[in-house]
């Protein structure tokens, strides 16, 4: 009988290399997708728990005859009676109806730094803990401790969040030197410090567009975020107002600019997820990488204050990014670099 000879061939070694090389490409597709998948996953948790956050605050208004919570976690560093003296006038400031204590202070989150955990309930070992959030005027509204965390925060801290200084306050962050050495910018653009503030939902002129909460990388020597987000709202000293910008002849162009006061947290790479009065929420995309690298270096490093971001380039004196979050700190009130199309 004859027998049928079957040649069998196996892999080559260059096939082979070509199945692991495509199997690899496959893998990396699979998990760069899995990442952005994950990272927008974990935005839109971050969003919603701003969501919440500033509904919160309104709810917590219409319970208090329109009066929100303050953006501060204490009363510790608010100051006291004082008078801001400038070329439109004299303004006695009294704060809180000069009822200056923890207890007696609206104070979002009650994080009283300066109390061990044997004494209070909101601290520990200088941090704050469940009771900090719990204790504070809005937690009845938020209603859950992991609201106050971004899933987006790599810090194990129990709070990822910051209120705008500029809401729910007398002047900027109840305190005295930020009034004092702004009066008078503000007063070369027909603006009294009469029109600061902002105890009261009905004193905020556009709701839709003023910032509410916002993620911030400081940390702070106790752990924790404490008082409102702020940044300097003058524009920077020694530029010219860019072209577009409402009566410059009037514009005055501030000294000793302070630029970003707090910087936010780049948790989310090149972008910053904050929320409105109104409760609606957003995400900006950085318009300058140099800028948002730059404050990635700096929280890197421990550092979450004062960058004095520069020009976003030789042919461009703006700040783009700075401009976007300047002209959501308090709308109608401070007046608009450029119109506002022009600063998106």
């Amino acid at each position: 009988m004859l027998r049928l000879k079957h040649k069998h061939h196996g892999f080559t070694v260059t096939e082979l290399l070509v199945v692991v090389a495509i199997i690899a490409l496959l893998v990396a597709l699979v998990l760069v997708g899995f990442r952005k998948v994950r990272t927008m996953a974990r935005t839109s948790a971050c969003l919603s728990n701003q969501r919440q956050i500033s509904l919160a605050q309104t709810s917590y208004a219409s319970d208090n005859g329109g009066a929100f919570a303050s953006p501060c976690t204490s009363f510790r560093g608010v100051s006291g009676p004082f008078t801001i003296s400038s070329a439109c006038g004299e303004f006695p400031i009294s704060l809180n109806n000069g009822r200056m204590t923890n207890e007696a202070y609206h104070s979002w989150t009650a994080s009283y730094p300066g109390l061990d955990s044997d004494r209070s309930p909101m601290m520990s070992g200088g941090k704050e803990n469940e009771g900090a959030l719990k204790m504070g005027r809005l937690f009845s509204y938020v209603g859950s401790v992991p609201v106050y965390r971004s899933p987006l925060d790599p810090t194990g801290r129990l709070r990822s969040y910051s209120l705008n200084c500029f809401v729910g306050v007398t002047v900027p962050n109840d305190v005295s030197n930020y009034g004092k050495a702004w009066v008078d910018w503000y007063c070369a653009q027909g603006v009294t410090p009469r029109e600061w503030v902002t105890t009261h939902l009905s004193r905020i002129k556009a709701p839709s567009h003023t910032l509410m909460s916002i993620v911030e990388q400081d940390g702070g020597p106790n752990g924790y975020n404490t008082h409102g987000w702020v940044i300097d709202p003058r524009p920077p000293g020694g530029s010219t107002p860019p072209a577009g910008t409402p009566n410059p002849g009037s514009w005055a162009t501030a000294s000793g600019w302070g630029g970003w006061i707090d910087t936010p947290a780049m948790w989310e790479p090149n972008a910053v997820t904050y929320s409105y009065v109104d409760g609606s929420t957003e995400s900006h995309a950085f318009h300058n990488p140099a800028a948002a690298q730059a404050m990635q270096e700096l929280q890197d490093a421990g550092q979450s204050h004062g960058y004095v971001q520069p020009p976003d380039g030789a042919a461009d004196a703006l700040r783009r990014d700075w401009i976007h979050f300047r002209d959501r700190l308090l709308p109608g009130v401070i007046p608009p670099m450029i119109p506002r199309f022009q600063s998106q």
